[in-house]
C-alpha cells in the first residue's frame, strides 16, 4: 500500500514538472488547496499508517514568492496489535487532526517552483481511551507548478513533530512524515489592463523640395539675391548680373603676401563654377595692394597676387586663354589706407569681365 502511494506521488511530481506553465503566483493571490497522501507515523505510536491522509486549506500570496495558508488535515488508523485493543473498540480506533498555519517560500520562476515550508498548529489525537491537543511543528519542501491561470499542482514532503507526551508512556513527542500531492484553485487577481491601442505611425514628412536654380544663372535660389536675371547674363557670386567686375569679396591677402588663404579658396571655387557655366566669358584677374611700401614694390606684389588667383582658377578647369593676370599696385583702393581694416580690404583681387 505504501509503495503504491509513493508511485502515485512521484507520478504527480512528473506531471507538475512536465506540464507547468509560467504564471506569477501574485497574479492570482488567493487559493484553495486540497491534498491527499500518506502519513508515515512514528514507530512509537504502535499504529498502522495504511489509510489516506488528507487536508484542505486556504491561503494568500503576500508576494510572488511567499504564501501563508490556514490548513486543516486529518488521518485515521488502526493499532498494530489489534487483538490487544480495548474491548469494544472499532476498527477506526485512533486518529489525528491538525489545524494551523503553513508558510511557503518559493524559489525561481521555473515551470515547477521548488519551495520550503514551515508551519505551526494545534494537533488533536484521539483513541478509544484518550483525546487531547498539543502543539505541532512542521518543516518541509516541495514543488508547485501552474497548469493554467487558475489551477496549480503541488507535491510536498513534510516532517511534523507532535508534542504529545501523555497518550503513551515513554517518548514525550512523536515524529511523523507526510508525503502528499494536491491541487490548488487560484483566484482573486486583477484582470490586466487592456493593451494600449496601436500607435498610428505617422507617415514621414516628404523630403524638402530641391533648392533649384530657377533663373539658370548657376547660383541656387537660397543664395541668389537676384533670382530673375535674364538668360545668359554673367552674374556675380550673389546671382546678380555684372557689367564689368565680379567682386570676390573675401579673397584678401595677409600683409606683404600673395598666398591664398583657405577661405579665399572656397570663394574661388564658386567663381570657377560660374566661369565654367559661362564658357564665353573672358576675364582679367586684377590684383591690388594697400599703400604700405614703395609704389614699385606694391606693383610687383599686386601682379603676384593676380597670378596666384589665375593659377588657382586654372587648377579648377578654367582655360588660361580666358584669363589675363594684371597688377594695379596701390593705385585703386576701395577703402582708406589710414586704418588697418581699410588696408586689409585694399589687399584684394577682382575679376573684370572683358568679353562675354
Amino acid at each position: 500500500m505504501k509503495y503504491n502511494k509513493l508511485v502515485t506521488a512521484l507520478a504527480a511530481a512528473g506531471l507538475i514538472v512536465g506540464s507547468g506553465t509560467l504564471y506569477a503566483d501574485g497574479d492570482q493571490p488567493f487559493h484553495i488547496t486540497g491534498q491527499v497522501g500518506s502519513l508515515y507515523t512514528d514507530s512509537d505510536r504502535n499504529t498502522r499508517d495504511d489509510d489516506v491522509w488528507w487536508s484542505l486549506g486556504v491561503g494568500y500570496f503576500f508576494t510572488d514568492d511567499f504564501s501563508l495558508d490556514l490548513e486543516y488535515d486529518r488521518f485515521s488508523g488502526t493499532w498494530r496489535d489489534y487483538e490487544s485493543a480495548v474491548p469494544g473498540a472499532t476498527y477506526d480506533q485512533w486518529g489525528l487532526k491538525n489545524i494551523g498555519l503553513m508558510g511557503r517560500y518559493y524559489f525561481t520562476n521555473w515551470k515547477a517552483r521548488p519551495f520550503l515550508a514551515a508551519g505551526v498548529g494545534d494537533l488533536t489525537h484521539r483513541n478509544v481511551s484518550d483525546e487531547g491537543s498539543n502543539l505541532s511543528l512542521s518543516i518541509g519542501a516541495g514543488l508547485q507548478g501552474q497548469f493554467s491561470k487558475h489551477l496549480s499542482g503541488r507535491l510536498q514532503l513534510l516532517y511534523r513533530r507532535d508534542r504529545d507526551g501523555d497518550s503513551i508512556t515513554g517518548p514525550n513527542s512523536f515524529k511523523d512524515i507526510i508525503l502528499s500531492a494536491g491541487l490548488s484553485f487560484d483566484f482573486g487577481g486583477k484582470e490586466p489592463p487592456p493593451p494600449p491601442p496601436p500607435v498610428e505611425k505617422k507617415a514621414a514628412p516628404p523630403p524638402p523640395p530641391p533648392n533649384p536654380d530657377l533663373d539658370g544663372d548657376g547660383v541656387l535660389n537660397q543664395h541668389d539675391k537676384c533670382p530673375n536675371t535674364r538668360p545668359g547674363a554673367v552674374v556675380d557670386l550673389d546671382g546678380c548680373e555684372v557689367e564689368a567686375v565680379i567682386d570676390l569679396e573675401g579673397v584678401h591677402f595677409d600683409f606683404d603676401k600673395a598666398t591664398l588663404k583657405p577661405e579665399a579658396m572656397v570663394i574661388l571655387n564658386e567663381a570657377a563654377a560660374l566661369l565654367q557655366k559661362h564658357e564665353r566669358v573672358v576675364i582679367e584677374v586684377a590684383g591690388h595692394t594697400d599703400s604700405t611700401g614703395s609704389e614699385t614694390y606694391n606693383q610687383g606684389l599686386s601682379e603676384r597676387r593676380a597670378q596666384s588667383v589665375q593659377e588657382y582658377l586654372v587648377s579648377k578647369g578654367i582655360r588660361a586663354s580666358r584669363m589675363t593676370a594684371k597688377g594695379y599696385g596701390e593705385a585703386m583702393p576701395v577703402a582708406s589706407n589710414d586704418t588697418k581694416a581699410g588696408r586689409a580690404e585694399n589687399r584684394r583681387v577682382e575679376l573684370i569681365v572683358l568679353d562675354r
